[in-house]
């Protein structure tokens, strides 16, 4: 067998496989003593049929066996023999195989991964947030907490700051209901503008299981950029109306959380500024992370293998399945809306494997014990996660993920930056 090798782009390879008649021979004999056994010719006893009668009998099938295993065979040594480990099966561009004295010619195309030719990753200019926790964080934690704690009692009528949960129809002139625009399950508490503070001052005095129609008029500009009033309405049905008795902010509140390291109200907020400053820093972090990707992404552009974003693609839509009671997912968006997403992540995947080899980054298996070692869990649980492979096999790509982004981090230029004033920063 004589194989060659093409570089059709930097993700294809072309595979010309030339088969000698003799290799065929051999390959045909094989077949043919398959068919031999298995061949019921009247006049002769199971297996024992002569080779060149059931040759003329199953002449057409023993051809297209012949040509299915010279594939199968010579194609996977093909592949050997150039060292390719194509992502995809291969797809047969061109085939000539007229008998074995002429031997069998294929080209194969096969996908692989791209090469990647690293170029800069090392001097990145990347921006890191310069943030940190205020007051009005720390107030708008305790209001959620003090959320939590509420005491809650069902009503007949709302009015403002009540909570009501509801189902929405919007109407089309006439108040006539638009078809695919319901959205149920809404809940909103009135006067807090969240909704639409128009609306919510329509729904004041509504009642329990009640239907009501409310609208608001916006200006817009006509076709002649005149003003033009448009009307917009919606069909509120009300499933349920919640009043809210919300705890005072106090140390007595503090002493009823049954946390024996709290005592009073200031220590609860300590522990919340606390909780938030370690949060902001991991977004802040994470934020500086994706950052670093996305310029070094810029920095060394690759194609990335059809097949492979189909791949990705598929697998995708099989998780959302899984996840969803509704097994009647729209694929074609899925795939449309995803798509960039899943050349960004493979474009990273084939770039941190060029970096894992070029600064020769690893992971040693004392590391991963350390970080076992380390984790809050009972002895049990340990043994049993280390004798866990795709856990201890997904736990070490996660570390030298880690490595290849400190690694990144301490060669870049980062620039701290304040993305907004002290006094309007927001959680």
């Amino acid at each position: 067998m004589q194989t060659d090798v093409e570089t059709v782009n930097t993700y294809s390879r072309k595979l010309k496989v030339d088969i000698s008649p003799e290799e065929l021979a051999a390959l045909e004999h094989k077949v043919l003593k398959d068919y031999q056994r298995r061949a019921e010719i009247p006049g002769f006893r199971p297996g024992k049929a002569p080779l060149n009668i059931v040759r003329q009998r199953h002449s057409e099938l023993i051809k297209q066996e012949l040509i299915d295993e010279a594939l199968r065979k010579f194609y996977s040594e093909a592949l050997g023999k150039a060292n390719i480990n194509p992502v995809s099966q291969g797809k047969i561009v061109d085939f000539k195989f007229e008998d074995i004295k002429s031997g069998m010619q294929f080209e194969i195309e096969v996908e692989v991964e791209p090469e990647i030719e690293l170029k800069k990753y090392k001097g990145l200019k990347v921006d890191r947030d310069v943030v940190s926790v205020t007051d009005e964080m720390v107030d708008r934690a305790l209001q959620q907490l003090r959320e939590h704690y509420a005491t809650v009692k069902e009503i007949k009528q709302a009015e403002k700051d009540h909570y009501i949960y509801f189902n929405a129809q919007e109407l089309d002139k006439g108040d006539v209901p638009i078809v695919g625009h319901k959205y149920e399950n809404l809940y909103v508490q009135l006067g807090s503008g969240k909704f639409d503070p128009e609306i919510e001052k329509q729904l004041i005095g509504i009642k329990k299981g009640e239907k009501r129609v409310v609208w608001k008029e916006t200006i817009r500009l006509g076709p002649n950029k005149e003003e033009q009033k448009q009307r917009s309405s919606l069909e509120i049905h009300v499933k349920k109306i919640e009043e809210k008795e919300f705890p005072e902010l106090d140390d007595t509140f503090v002493q009823n959380l049954n946390d024996n390291k709290l005592e009073n109200l200031q220590q609860l907020k300590e522990r919340m500024r606390n909780n938030l400053a370690i949060d902001l820093q991991q977004r802040t972090e994470d934020l500086l992370q994706n950052r670093l990707i996305d310029e070094l992404l810029k920095e060394n552009p690759s194609d990335v293998p059809p097949s492979m974003i189909e791949n990705y693609l598929d697998s995708m839509i099989e998780d959302i399945k899984k996840q969803s009671k509704d097994r009647n997912v729209n694929e074609e968006s899925i795939r449309k809306e995803y798509r960039p997403a899943a050349i960004h992540n493979l474009r990273w995947h084939f770039l941190k494997k060029k970096l894992i080899e070029a600064e020769n980054i690893s992971i040693t298996q004392e590391e991963i014990k350390n970080i076992i070692d380390a984790a809050n869990l009972d002895k049990k649980t340990k043994n049993r996660l280390t004798s866990d492979k795709h856990y201890m096999d997904h736990l070490r790509e996660d570390l030298i993920e880690r490595k290849v982004i400190e690694m990144l981090k301490q060669n870049a230029e980062i620039i701290e930056v304040y993305p907004y004033k002290e006094s309007d920063k927001k959680e």
